[in-house]
């Protein structure tokens, strides 16, 4: 959005004329703009105002980059001299940044008496040359989607970006098909080489950007995409006849103009079909322009040359013969001149002698203003700085252009059926990244991403710079790892004249591929590679290597999204068109085959368990009859699934009292330690916040004497700290910060780490520790660190009134005098508000068994990582802290006569609730069992709970095994 006071000013007749057309004037470009008749009266009368040299610079491009430029700095002189003293019509954007590009156009804006053209190479999103905006994966990855949608999204974005910063012109689609898989200058910036998909998908694009105000550009006439030879460096020459013109590269052309696109731009190579002199480039043919594209095809919006310092042009014809050529061909503009005034005077001396008629110049002036008034230039308006924060790189693009990359992601060949990989089971892996650009590829994303999901990842770059040495020494650690992941960046850099790998990384791969080891390949970049490695045995292809489609390779490689994409080109002797083999997402979620209550719809697998763990059934209702317990829901998962999962009696031992239901919820009590503050633990291990080894002394400087400065984290979670077991502070203490303060005035009963004494004191200060290093409350921070990204929607602390009807009553509460329901049971976590380190948390068994395969995923659970594997092995492995302790970290492990019964594993790990609740899981065999009670109904007196959790744990265990 622009301002050009300067021209109003000179020429106030226009002010009233924008302000009666400025209603009805839409933000559409190309040929359908619905206010013909206010356009030409204001392209008529600017057009008569003009001079010769204001109308000859209306017709010269030169670039700029988006970078801060002060007022009196060279090369904002030299801009300002383009625009006052060369009037030229507009400016090409190249590499840049957001709001020094933004900036910089506002200033040239408003220096200019006529609006400017801000144009720029968008091919693949803003981001192709400015940093900062949304990536977005290379066209040929859009052609792998086969998608209208993307396209058309892709462009809508793009414009939106564009217009922020002030940019009015996209410089493209590409719609070259890439029929030549040696082509170096083309490649992956193609849709594919189906002339069909190509003009689908460039269509799409170009109705979406320009349905959102921006000019579009078709590129490059008449089809690049069937040469050898980069354009940048020489002459290429499309050797094809007419009729192969007709079927391949002109279709997408055709199918652009049809619809309107504002622009088309010319390609600096020979085309003999159509014009006879093999020096002559499409860019200075009349043959090309002026007879094909214009008159044949009917194309009248702008024709605009590829930029006028490439070598494919400049090899032959000096700057000023070239400009002047191009005009005569039928260019309306010439793009990145690398003298503007050389082409100016140039073209002023042609116009002068003739050589241009006024008549062909002024035919193209007017279309560049047309132009610009269909772009609505003519109304005066600033780029508005505090929309670009708004609209530039918003959430909502990003995760559009990540969608892009993860349906583009095509798996061409697994002959092993190595991929998806599961995540759980892969401990260690070697990377191996090859780089086709020396060492300028950015692999940060892709890295980042391995790194986040295997722990133990060595990784090698190679590159031609690498050695012999260097070379050996990766295939001996490829040789000797459990898993190799190769990936090859290989882009297009146009000017470089080849788009191969060097014939010494193409000998090193074919003699990875030869080990016998697992090993996956990626490509991330041109897929014609393939051709050379054919030894490949499982490759997955990205056709880019924007970060975008490097986090969709990971993801697709650990089956975090399903592998959909069809490879839109040929790779001789590899793949075919649309070859691509289809997999769905990895389904790392609990498998719910219990029939719970209702056996009658459980499958035969289902029944089968039913009638192998039909002992419990027996169990749980004797120990109703009992009076253990009022109430029970038991939950079992075995391998990934829950096999059962049931419910029994009783809120309260009364028949009219609600039964319990599998939804039901439980006070878990000191479950809370575990589920909770222990995770939470380990999360911030992870982070590096936490170490187990601090002293508390580092979070509670007066905490010293009679050996507190002693006291760790360590000996917190191994219940070794000194502190007594449990203390009624609740009596006459009210909220957290008087209990933190109560537990640090505590003297200590014994030496810490000399014994273990099970004590809640010890966890309140772990609870009180976390919210300092994160600044935030337990109860957030276990929401939005576990219980919302496992979605369990139904594990809380201090349940909302809502939840009541749904939850267990507890205790007939001596203290509280009444009946305790819906709200927490543990004293001292009730007087500090419902929100403890040791209690508060409230469950059911369907949340837990998330939580508990969670566990048995090694941290992981539907691709959402939790914790680390390592830092959870740490924690539940016996610390032998003092020598002989059951103690983990925050978790038990068996001991005789303990919960866990005496048949689960010395492997197993598990935890008690005082209000009945208990988890054991045990990783050897991928077990878990729940159990939730209520058994402190009516009273705590009843112990009888201790024996049951044996007997559940041990009648499982022989089931397994039957």
């Amino acid at each position: 959005m622009f301002s050009f006071s300067r021209y109003w000013i000179k020429r106030p007749w226009l002010v009233t004329f924008a302000l009666s057309i400025q209603s009805i004037m839409p933000l559409k470009v190309g040929a359908d703009s619905i206010t013909p008749a206010a356009t030409d009266s204001w392209v008529r009368q600017v057009l008569a105002e003009l001079s010769l040299e204001e109308r000859v610079g209306q017709l010269v491009m030169p670039a700029f980059r988006g970078i801060y430029l002060h007022d009196s700095s060279p090369g904002f002189l030299e801009i300002e001299k383009q625009i006052r003293d060369n009037h030229v019509g507009g400016f090409i954007l190249f590499a840049g940044d957001i709001y020094e590009s933004a900036s910089l156009i506002d200033r040239m804006q408003a220096r200019s008496k006529i609006p400017l053209l801000i144009a720029s190479d968008f091919e693949r999103g803003a981001n192709f040359r400015i940093r900062g905006t949304t990536s977005f994966p290379w066209n040929m990855a859009i052609g792998a989607t086969g998608t209208e949608d993307w396209a058309f999204r892709q462009g809508q974005i793009t414009a939106q970006e564009a217009k922020s910063i002030g940019v009015n012109w996209i410089f493209a689609p590409v719609l070259d098909v890439n029929s030549n898989p040696h082509n170096p200058v083309i490649n992956i910036r193609s849709y594919g080489e189906d002339p069909a998909l190509v003009a689908r998908l460039g269509a799409a694009f170009v109705r979406g950007a320009q349905q959102s105000g921006v000019l579009t550009t078709g590129k490059h006439f008449p089809g690049h995409g069937d040469t050898s030879v980069d354009s940048h460096l020489d002459l290429p020459t499309l050797s094809v006849n007419r009729d192969r013109l007709e079927r391949e590269e002109l279709v997408p052309f055709k199918k652009v103009i049809d619809l309107g696109v504002g622009a088309i731009m010319t390609a600096h190579l020979a085309v003999p079909s159509l014009e006879p002199d093999p020096k002559i480039p499409a860019t200075l043919s009349y043959h090309v322009l002026g007879e094909l594209l214009e008159r044949e095809l009917g194309f009248t919006g702008l024709v605009v040359t590829d930029s006028l310092t490439m070598a494919g042009l400049d090899k032959e014809y000096w700057t000023g013969d070239a400009a002047v050529r191009a005009v005569k061909a039928g260019a309306d503009m010439l793009l990145d001149p690398p003298f503007p005034d050389v082409v100016i005077q140039s073209l002023l001396e042609a116009v002068r002698l003739g050589e241009i008629s006024e008549e062909r110049l002024n035919h193209s002036v007017e279309k560049v203003l047309r132009t610009k008034a269909q772009l609505g230039l003519q109304i005066p308006q600033r780029v508005e700085i505090s929309e670009v924060s708004r609209v530039v790189g918003s959430p909502e693009h990003q995760q559009f252009a990540q969608a892009m990359a993860d349906a583009s992601v095509t798996l061409l060949r697994d002959t092993k059926q190595l991929c998806p990989l599961d995540v759980r089971k892969v401990r260690s892996a070697y990377a191996c990244l090859i780089l086709g650009r020396d060492q300028h590829e950015d692999t940060s994303v892709f890295l980042q991403e391995l790194k986040s999901r295997i722990e133990d990842l060595k990784v090698d770059t190679i590159s031609s710079a690498s050695t012999d040495y260097a070379l050996n020494q990766a295939i001996n650690k490829a040789r000797r790892s459990d898993l190799i992941i190769s990936a090859i960046f290989l882009r297009i850099v146009t000017g470089t004249g080849t788009v191969e790998l060097p014939e010494r990384l193409v000998r090193f791969m074919n003699r990875l591929f030869k080990l016998d080891g697992p090993l996956v390949t990626t490509v991330l970049g041109s897929p014609y590679l393939l051709e050379e490695l054919n030894a490949v045995q499982t490759c997955f292809c990205t056709f880019s290597n924007a970060d975008v489609s490097q986090r969709a390779a990971v993801k697709a490689l650990f089956g975090e999204i399903p592998i959909q994409g069809k490879s839109p080109v040929s790779v001789p002797g590899f793949a075919k068109l649309y070859d691509g083999i289809q997999r769905p997402k990895s389904d790392m979620t609990l498998q719910i085959s219990a029939g719970g209550n209702e056996p009658a719809a459980a499958s035969n697998h289902q029944a089968e368990w039913g009638i192998r763990l039909e002992s419990l059934d027996t169990l749980m209702q004797q120990s109703i009859r009992k009076h253990v317990f009022p109430g029970a829901s038991l939950a079992v998962g075995f391998q990934g699934r829950q096999i059962y999962q049931k419910a029994f009696g009783r809120y309260e031992y009364s028949e009219a009292s609600p039964a319990v239901t599998t939804k039901t919820l439980y006070d878990l009590a000191s479950l809370s330690k575990v589920i909770s503050t222990t995770t939470l633990s380990m999360q911030l291990v992870d982070q590096g916040l936490l170490d187990l080894d601090y002293p508390l002394t580092r979070f509670y400087s007066t905490f010293t004497g009679s050996g507190k400065e002693k006291i760790t984290i360590r000996h917190l979670l191994t219940h070794s700290s000194g502190f007594p077991g449990h203390l009624p502070f609740y009596k006459d203490t009210r909220g957290k910060g008087q209990f933190v303060q109560k537990v640090l005035q505590t003297p200590l009963e014994f030496e810490p780490g000399s014994k273990t004494v099970y004590s809640d004191l010890g966890i309140i200060l772990l609870g009180d520790i976390i919210e300092k290093l994160t600044g935030k409350p337990l109860d957030t921070l276990a929401q939005e660190r576990i219980f919302g990204p496992l979605w369990m929607k139904c594990t809380l602390y201090n349940p909302s009134v809502e939840f009541r009807e749904e939850i267990a009553p507890t205790e007939q509460d001596p203290w509280r005098g009444r009946l305790v329901h819906g709200e927490v049971h543990d004293e001292n976590a009730f007087a500090m508000g419902g929100v403890a380190g040791h209690a508060g948390l409230f469950g059911n068994t369907g949340d837990l068994s998330v939580f508990c395969q969670m566990l048995l995923n090694g941290g992981i659970y539907d691709h959402r990582r939790i914790v680390k594997r390592s830092t959870l092995e740490a924690f539940v492995t016996r610390q032998n802290i003092p020598p002989g302790s059951s103690r983990a970290l925050g978790w038990d492990t068996p001991t005789e006569g303990s919960s866990a019964g005496s048949l689960l594993s010395g492997q197993s790990f598990g935890h008690t609730g005082f209000t009945g609740t208990s988890i054991w899981i045990d990783p050897s065999r991928q077990l878990f069992i729940i159990l939730l009670t209520n058994r402190v109904y009516p009273s705590r007196e009843n112990n009888g709970i201790q024996e049951v959790r044996r007997e559940v744990a041990d009648l499982v265990v022989k089931a397994l095994e039957q």
